[in-house]
Protein backbone atom coordinates (compact mmCIF):
# COMPACT_ATOMS: atom_id res chain seq x y z
CA UNK A 1 0.00 0.00 0.00
CA UNK A 2 1.74 3.43 -1.15
CA UNK A 3 2.70 5.67 1.95
CA UNK A 4 0.17 8.79 0.88
CA UNK A 5 -1.37 11.01 3.52
CA UNK A 6 -2.49 14.06 3.95
CA UNK A 7 -1.91 16.13 6.99
CA UNK A 8 -5.26 16.55 8.34
CA UNK A 9 -6.66 12.83 8.42
CA UNK A 10 -3.44 12.12 11.00
CA UNK A 11 -3.58 12.37 14.07
CA UNK A 12 -1.00 11.54 15.45
CA UNK A 13 2.47 9.08 14.92
CA UNK A 14 4.67 6.79 17.60
CA UNK A 15 8.27 5.98 16.76
CA UNK A 16 9.47 2.75 17.63
CA UNK A 17 13.49 3.28 17.93
CA UNK A 18 16.33 1.51 19.61
CA UNK A 19 17.62 3.84 22.78
CA UNK A 20 20.48 3.66 24.94
CA UNK A 21 21.68 -0.01 25.77
CA UNK A 22 19.68 -1.57 22.74
CA UNK A 23 16.28 -0.84 24.49
CA UNK A 24 13.91 -0.35 22.79
CA UNK A 25 11.88 2.99 22.99
CA UNK A 26 8.49 4.72 21.84
CA UNK A 27 7.40 8.44 21.12
CA UNK A 28 4.45 9.66 20.34
CA UNK A 29 4.47 12.76 18.05
CA UNK A 30 2.67 14.57 15.81
CA UNK A 31 3.31 15.04 11.94
CA UNK A 32 4.50 18.46 11.02
CA UNK A 33 5.45 17.97 7.44
CA UNK A 34 5.17 15.59 4.23
CA UNK A 35 7.76 16.37 1.51
CA UNK A 36 8.37 14.01 -1.81
CA UNK A 37 11.04 12.45 0.05
CA UNK A 38 11.17 13.21 4.00
CA UNK A 39 8.83 13.39 6.69
CA UNK A 40 8.81 15.90 9.56
CA UNK A 41 7.66 14.63 13.13
CA UNK A 42 7.47 16.86 16.29
CA UNK A 43 7.20 16.04 19.87
CA UNK A 44 7.45 17.94 23.21
CA UNK A 45 10.31 16.90 25.90
CA UNK A 46 10.84 17.60 29.44
CA UNK A 47 14.54 15.82 29.57
CA UNK A 48 17.21 15.00 27.78
CA UNK A 49 16.83 12.10 25.38
CA UNK A 50 19.57 10.48 23.42
CA UNK A 51 18.62 9.17 19.92
CA UNK A 52 20.97 7.56 17.97
CA UNK A 53 20.65 8.12 14.24
CA UNK A 54 20.57 7.46 11.50
CA UNK A 55 18.35 4.06 12.43
CA UNK A 56 16.27 1.90 11.21
CA UNK A 57 12.76 2.56 13.11
CA UNK A 58 9.21 1.35 12.81
CA UNK A 59 6.49 4.18 12.09
CA UNK A 60 2.95 3.94 13.39
CA UNK A 61 0.28 6.29 11.40
CA UNK A 62 -3.06 6.86 13.95
CA UNK A 63 -5.76 7.93 11.36
CA UNK A 64 -9.18 8.72 11.24
CA UNK A 65 -9.37 5.69 9.97
CA UNK A 66 -7.48 3.28 11.35
CA UNK A 67 -4.06 2.31 12.23
CA UNK A 68 -0.82 2.46 9.75
CA UNK A 69 2.64 0.69 10.19
CA UNK A 70 5.99 0.76 7.75
CA UNK A 71 9.24 0.55 8.45
CA UNK A 72 12.03 3.36 7.70
CA UNK A 73 14.82 5.27 8.57
CA UNK A 74 15.01 8.02 11.22
CA UNK A 75 17.46 10.41 9.75
CA UNK A 76 18.18 12.82 11.94
CA UNK A 77 16.86 14.29 15.41
CA UNK A 78 17.17 18.30 16.33
CA UNK A 79 16.21 19.89 19.97
CA UNK A 80 14.85 23.19 20.11
CA UNK A 81 13.67 23.14 23.69
CA UNK A 82 11.39 22.49 24.45
CA UNK A 83 10.65 20.48 21.55
CA UNK A 84 12.24 17.86 19.58
CA UNK A 85 12.41 17.40 15.77
CA UNK A 86 12.53 13.76 13.77
CA UNK A 87 13.63 13.87 10.53
CA UNK A 88 12.74 10.64 8.86
CA UNK A 89 12.81 9.30 5.12
CA UNK A 90 9.86 8.91 3.21
CA UNK A 91 8.74 5.39 3.19
CA UNK A 92 8.02 3.39 0.06
CA UNK A 93 4.83 1.67 1.22
CA UNK A 94 2.92 0.42 4.46
CA UNK A 95 0.45 -1.96 5.99
CA UNK A 96 -3.08 -1.48 6.99
CA UNK A 97 -3.31 -2.46 10.74
CA UNK A 98 -6.67 -2.51 12.19
CA UNK A 99 -10.02 -0.32 11.50
CA UNK A 100 -11.74 -0.43 14.46
CA UNK A 101 -11.16 1.72 17.64
CA UNK A 102 -11.18 -1.56 20.89
CA UNK A 103 -12.28 -0.96 24.41
CA UNK A 104 -8.67 -1.22 26.24
CA UNK A 105 -9.63 -2.41 30.24
CA UNK A 106 -7.55 -2.82 33.06
CA UNK A 107 -7.60 -6.65 34.03
CA UNK A 108 -5.18 -9.48 36.14
CA UNK A 109 -5.75 -12.49 33.43
CA UNK A 110 -2.98 -15.26 34.22
CA UNK A 111 -0.78 -15.77 31.17
CA UNK A 112 2.41 -17.44 29.86
CA UNK A 113 4.48 -15.53 27.47
CA UNK A 114 7.25 -17.38 25.19
CA UNK A 115 9.71 -14.88 23.83
CA UNK A 116 12.88 -15.78 21.46
CA UNK A 117 15.83 -14.65 22.91
CA UNK A 118 18.78 -15.25 20.91
CA UNK A 119 18.30 -19.13 19.93
CA UNK A 120 16.22 -19.73 22.72
CA UNK A 121 12.27 -19.50 23.46
CA UNK A 122 12.18 -18.36 26.94
CA UNK A 123 8.27 -18.34 28.70
CA UNK A 124 7.54 -16.56 31.31
CA UNK A 125 4.47 -16.90 33.47
CA UNK A 126 2.68 -13.81 34.27
CA UNK A 127 -0.01 -11.48 34.32
CA UNK A 128 -1.85 -8.84 32.24
CA UNK A 129 -2.05 -5.42 32.62
CA UNK A 130 -4.52 -3.98 30.32
CA UNK A 131 -6.17 -5.75 27.82
CA UNK A 132 -8.21 -4.70 24.71
CA UNK A 133 -8.97 -7.28 21.56
CA UNK A 134 -6.11 -5.65 19.27
CA UNK A 135 -3.52 -6.04 22.18
CA UNK A 136 -2.32 -6.63 25.85
CA UNK A 137 0.16 -5.29 28.08
CA UNK A 138 1.57 -7.95 30.53
CA UNK A 139 4.01 -7.21 33.76
CA UNK A 140 7.63 -8.79 32.83
CA UNK A 141 10.87 -8.50 34.97
CA UNK A 142 12.77 -7.58 31.65
CA UNK A 143 12.44 -5.08 28.61
CA UNK A 144 11.68 -8.77 25.91
CA UNK A 145 12.20 -7.38 22.37
CA UNK A 146 11.60 -9.78 19.75
CA UNK A 147 10.52 -9.06 16.22
CA UNK A 148 8.88 -12.19 15.21
CA UNK A 149 8.63 -15.70 17.48
CA UNK A 150 6.70 -14.24 20.10
CA UNK A 151 3.16 -16.16 21.83
CA UNK A 152 0.81 -15.62 24.63
CA UNK A 153 -1.54 -18.13 26.15
CA UNK A 154 -4.03 -16.38 28.16
CA UNK A 155 -6.65 -17.80 30.65
CA UNK A 156 -9.85 -15.05 30.37
CA UNK A 157 -12.94 -16.16 32.33
CA UNK A 158 -12.17 -20.15 31.89
CA UNK A 159 -11.59 -19.55 28.14
CA UNK A 160 -8.14 -20.59 27.01
CA UNK A 161 -6.57 -18.52 23.92
CA UNK A 162 -3.59 -18.74 22.23
CA UNK A 163 -2.41 -15.41 19.81
CA UNK A 164 1.15 -14.50 18.23
CA UNK A 165 2.02 -11.39 19.31
CA UNK A 166 4.19 -8.52 18.56
CA UNK A 167 6.27 -6.35 20.59
CA UNK A 168 5.11 -2.68 20.65
CA UNK A 169 6.46 -0.54 23.47
CA UNK A 170 7.57 -0.80 27.50
CA UNK A 171 8.03 1.52 30.31
CA UNK A 172 9.01 0.82 33.62
CA UNK A 173 6.49 -0.10 36.26
CA UNK A 174 6.76 0.02 40.20
CA UNK A 175 10.62 -1.86 39.62
CA UNK A 176 9.54 -3.91 36.94
CA UNK A 177 8.15 -3.45 33.37
CA UNK A 178 4.60 -3.15 31.50
CA UNK A 179 5.59 -4.95 28.21
CA UNK A 180 2.89 -4.12 25.38
CA UNK A 181 2.39 -6.26 22.60
CA UNK A 182 -0.31 -6.37 19.14
CA UNK A 183 -1.96 -9.53 18.85
CA UNK A 184 -0.99 -11.03 15.06
CA UNK A 185 -3.34 -14.06 13.33
CA UNK A 186 -5.86 -14.45 16.67
CA UNK A 187 -8.72 -15.79 14.94
CA UNK A 188 -11.88 -14.16 14.75
CA UNK A 189 -14.08 -15.30 17.61
CA UNK A 190 -11.51 -15.08 20.05
CA UNK A 191 -11.05 -11.52 18.68
CA UNK A 192 -14.83 -10.91 19.55
CA UNK A 193 -14.57 -12.48 22.67
CA UNK A 194 -11.92 -10.34 24.02
CA UNK A 195 -13.82 -7.64 22.09
CA UNK A 196 -17.24 -8.75 24.24
CA UNK A 197 -15.31 -8.94 27.69
CA UNK A 198 -14.15 -5.27 27.31
CA UNK A 199 -17.15 -4.15 26.64
CA UNK A 200 -19.05 -5.61 29.07
CA UNK A 201 -16.63 -4.35 31.49
CA UNK A 202 -16.46 -1.12 30.26
CA UNK A 203 -20.39 -0.70 30.18
CA UNK A 204 -20.41 -2.07 34.34
CA UNK A 205 -17.85 0.60 35.51
CA UNK A 206 -20.45 3.18 33.57
CA UNK A 207 -23.41 1.85 35.54
CA UNK A 208 -21.20 2.07 38.78
CA UNK A 209 -20.03 4.98 38.12
CA UNK A 210 -23.55 6.66 37.93
CA UNK A 211 -24.94 4.53 41.45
Amino acid sequence: MKFNFDLEDVKYVKILYEGEHSSPNTIKAELKKITSHEITACAKFEEDIIIRTPQDVTLSIVCNNGLYRTKTKLKSVEADAPYLFFYLELPEGMEYQQNREYFRISADYKCVCYIKQGDNVVDYTTKTFDISANGVSVILPERLFSENEAEIDLMIDERFIHSNIKYVRSEDYEGVYKVSYAFEGMSQSDQDYISKVCLQAQMQKKRDNII
